[in-house]
C-alpha cells in the first residue's frame, strides 16, 4: 500500500485547524468577542471543503480524506446553525463535483446529526474518558460507514476490489480516530487552558481587592480614632470654650481626611469614563501654576516652568490637571527647608513629555519601585493614594509613567502622553503668526 506522507499531513493538519485557530477568536478575547462564532463557522467550512476537494490516495487510485473530521466538529462544539452552514457546503460541493457520493454524505450527517444531540449530555452525566472516545468511536464509525458504501458500490457492480482496498481503509478508519482524538484533546486543553487563565486572573482581583480593602480600613481607623477622642473631650463639661474650638477643628480636619482617602480611593478602584478633548499643554500648565503657588509659596519652594505653546494632547482636562497637582505637591512636600520645582513640558517622537522635577531629598531604588503602590507613601502621614490615581489618571489616557530619583539630590517624574493635533483655529493662527 502506497499512500502519499504529505497528502495525509495535509488533511490532519487542514482538519485540525479549526480548533487550532479557536483561541485566536475566543469569547473572552476582545478581538473575537463578537466574531467567534462566524470566523469558526467559515473556517469550519473551508477546513471540510479543503480535505474534500484534496484527498489522499492509495497506489490503486482510492481515494479517501477527512473532510467528516470538521463535519462532526461542528455538530460536536459549534451549535445547529453552524453545523448546517457546513453541511450545506459540503452538499453544494458533492453535489456539483461528486454526484455519486450524496447517499453517503446523507448516511454520514444522519449520524453526526443524530450523535450530536446526545454528545452533549453524554458529556454532563459521564466521565471525561467517555466524552472523550465516544467522538473518536465516531469519528472511525464513519470511516467504516464509507468503506461499506464502497463494498457495495463494487459488489453492485461487479467490480473486483483493489489489492489494498482493506489496508487502505483499514489505515483511513485509524487515521480518523487519531485526528478526532487530536481535536478532542486540543479542544479541551484550550477550554481548560481558558478556564485556569480566567479562574487565575478573578483570584488575582479577588486578592488586589481584599489587600486594598483591608489597607482602606486601617487607613480609615486611624483618623476615626483621633476624631472619636476628640468627640469624648468634648462631652466633658469642664472643656473651655477655646479648647473645644480647637479640638472641633481637629476633628473635622480627621474627618476630611477620612473623605480624601475614600475619594481617591473610589477614583482608583471606579474610574469614570471622562470626556477627552484636545488640550493645550501649557494651557494645562498654566492652571497647575494657579493650583499650586499658594501651597509652593508657603513652603518656600520657588516654581519654574516652560512649556511651548505648540503641543496639545487628549485627555479630560481637570483629571489632566488633578494629576499633575498630585505629583506637584508631592514634590513640594518632599522639599521640607524649601528648594525649586521646575515643570517643563517638550516634544518627542508622536509624544509630549511633561517632566516634574524637584530638589529635595529624593528616593531609594526600592522606594521607586513600590511608588503608586496602594496606601505605600514616603511620607509619615501620607497615604499613596494620590500617586496611585496620579498613574491611574496617565494610564487612561494613554500614557506611562517614569521616575527617577537619587537621594538627597531629588527626583523627576516624566510624563509620557500621545501627541494630539492641534485644532484648526489654533493651527491658523499659529500659521498666521508664523
Amino acid at each position: 500500500m502506497s499512500i502519499s506522507f504529505h497528502e495525509v499531513l495535509f488533511n490532519v493538519l487542514i482538519s485540525c485547524s479549526p480548533v487550532i485557530v479557536s483561541p485566536f477568536f475566543d469569547e473572552s478575547n476582545p478581538l473575537g468577542k463578537k466574531s467567534y462564532k462566524p470566523v469558526m463557522t467559515l473556517v469550519s467550512i473551508l477546513a471540510a471543503l479543503a480535505c474534500a476537494t484534496y484527498p489522499y490516495s492509495s497506489g490503486s487510485g482510492i481515494k479517501q480524506s477527512l473532510f467528516m473530521i470538521p463535519l462532526a466538529g461542528s455538530f460536536l462544539y459549534g451549535g445547529l446553525l453552524p453545523a448546517l452552514a457546513v453541511t450545506a457546503s459540503l452538499l453544494l460541493l458533492h453535489g456539483f463535483v461528486f454526484p455519486a457520493s450524496l447517499p453517503t454524505d446523507a448516511v454520514f450527517l444522519l449520524i453526526c446529526a443524530c450523535f450530536g444531540g446526545l454528545y452533549l449530555k453524554l458529556c454532563k452525566k459521564t466521565g471525561w474518558l467517555s466524552a472523550f472516545l465516544c467522538p473518536v468511536l465516531l469519528s472511525g464509525g464513519l470511516g467504516f460507514t464509507f468503506m461499506a458504501f464502497q463494498i457495495y458500490f463494487h459488489r453492485k457492480h461487479q467490480l473486483a476490489l483493489p489489492s489494498d482496498f482493506y489496508s487502505f481503509h483499514a489505515f483511513s478508519i485509524l487515521l480518523h480516530c487519531i485526528s478526532m482524538a487530536i481535536v478532542i484533546y486540543l479542544s479541551g486543553f484550550i477550554r481548560e487552558s481558558r478556564l485556569n487563565r480566567l479562574e487565575s486572573q478573578r483570584a488575582e482581583k479577588l486578592n488586589v481587592v481584599s489587600e486594598l480593602a483591608a489597607s482602606v480600613a486601617h487607613e480609615i481607623r486611624n483618623p476615626m480614632t483621633v476624631a472619636r477622642g476628640f468627640l469624648q473631650i468634648l462631652s466633658q463639661t469642664e472643656v473651655s470654650e477655646e479648647k473645644k474650638k480647637i479640638y472641633t477643628s481637629m476633628a473635622i480636619e480627621e474627618m476630611d481626611r477620612v473623605q480624601q482617602i475614600i475619594t481617591s480611593y473610589l477614583a482608583f478602584a471606579k474610574p469614570q469614563a471622562e470626556i477627552t478633548e484636545p488640550l493645550s499643554v501649557s494651557g494645562v500648565i498654566v492652571g497647575l501654576v494657579q493650583r499650586i503657588q499658594g501651597y509652593a509659596g508657603s513652603s518656600r519652594v520657588q516654581l519654574e516652568t516652560h512649556a511651548p505653546p505648540s503641543l496639545w494632547v487628549t485627555a479630560n482636562a481637570e483629571k489632566l490637571i488633578q494629576c499633575l497637582v498630585n505629583l506637584s505637591r508631592n514634590g513640594i512636600e518632599a522639599m521640607p527647608d524649601g528648594g525649586r520645582l521646575r515643570i517643563e513640558a517638550y516634544p518627542e517622537t508622536k509624544s509630549v513629555c511633561i517632566s516634574i522635577e524637584d530638589t529635595g531629598i529624593g528616593m531609594s531604588a526600592e522606594e521607586i519601585a513600590r511608588l503608586g503602590s496602594p496606601f505605600y507613601s514616603t511620607k509619615q502621614k501620607g497615604t499613596g493614594l494620590s500617586v496611585m490615581v496620579a498613574f491611574r489618571i496617565i494610564e487612561t489616557f494613554g500614557g506611562k509613567v517614569q521616575v527617577t530619583s537619587v537621594p538627597g539630590r531629588g527626583t523627576r517624574v516624566l510624563l509620557t502622553l500621545p501627541q494630539a493635533a492641534a485644532p484648526s483655529q489654533f493651527a491658523s493662527a499659529q500659521d498666521q503668526l508664523g
